[in-house]
């Protein structure tokens, strides 16, 4: 009896390690792969010429390609695709613009999540962030640097909200305002999941629009 105990958890010891090597390795080589192919997606949408600058944006499908995200308090040269959605489908591929907010450089509220683990772990040090931190987002459009004025500032826990707490990503991000509120500056907010290894929670993070380069 004892001796079939212990093969049963040494068997339930590998599958958990399977696992976790899957989440770390497995979806990491998946996700760097579909990196390579939306940077080449990207690339074309630049050399693309349009009439209007807006119609860079019209006729993106969800997981297409929607611009580069750059943020120097992850690394020196950090830098991710950002696809078009937040669906599982769209966020396995790396971080995703919620397609219901604003573009880079609009009024309104410019909207990215992104897991912290599994499949590249783009938003790994998520905590890390700090108000004064420069979030870059490059488009077709476009170059955009955004100021951010509340984030976790090196708190484990800092800007953990409720799964359900989709305010951060109105227009007007105000946890006790209207939805239909009417925007008056250029915001960027950013989302990700809490804990690192769950999702029982969301943090945030969100700050200012400070530049804009137009092509």
């Amino acid at each position: 009896m004892a001796g079939a105990l212990g093969e049963l958890m040494l068997t339930a010891g590998a599958v958990v390690l399977l696992f976790v090597v899957y989440t770390l390795w497995g979806t990491g080589l998946q996700t760097a792969a579909a990196q390579n192919d939306l940077r080449s997606q990207f690339e074309l949408q630049i050399e693309t010429e349009v009439d209007e600058p807006e119609a860079v944006y019209e006729g993106l499908e969800l997981g297409d390609a929607y611009g580069i995200l750059r943020i120097e308090r992850f690394g020196e040269n950090w830098e991710k695709i950002v696809v078009e959605g937040v669906e599982d489908a769209d966020l396995k591929n790396g971080p995703g613009h919620y397609p219901d907010s604003a573009n880079p450089g609009e009024l309104g509220n410019f909207s990215i999540a992104a897991h912290r683990s599994g499949h590249g772990e783009p938003f790994a040090k998520f905590p890390e962030l700090r108000e004064g931190d420069i979030v870059e987002i490059e488009t077709a459009k476009g170059i955009y640097r955004y100021r951010l004025d509340n984030a976790p500032n090196g708190d484990p826990d800092g800007n953990r909200i409720d799964i359900r707490d989709s305010w951060v990503v109105k227009p007007v991000p105000d946890k006790d305002g209207p939805r239909d509120a009417e925007p008056t500056e250029a915001r960027l907010t950013l989302t990700t999941c809490w804990p690192r290894w769950g999702s029982s929670h969301r943090m945030y993070a969100s700050g200012v629009l400070v530049s804009a380069e137009e092509r």
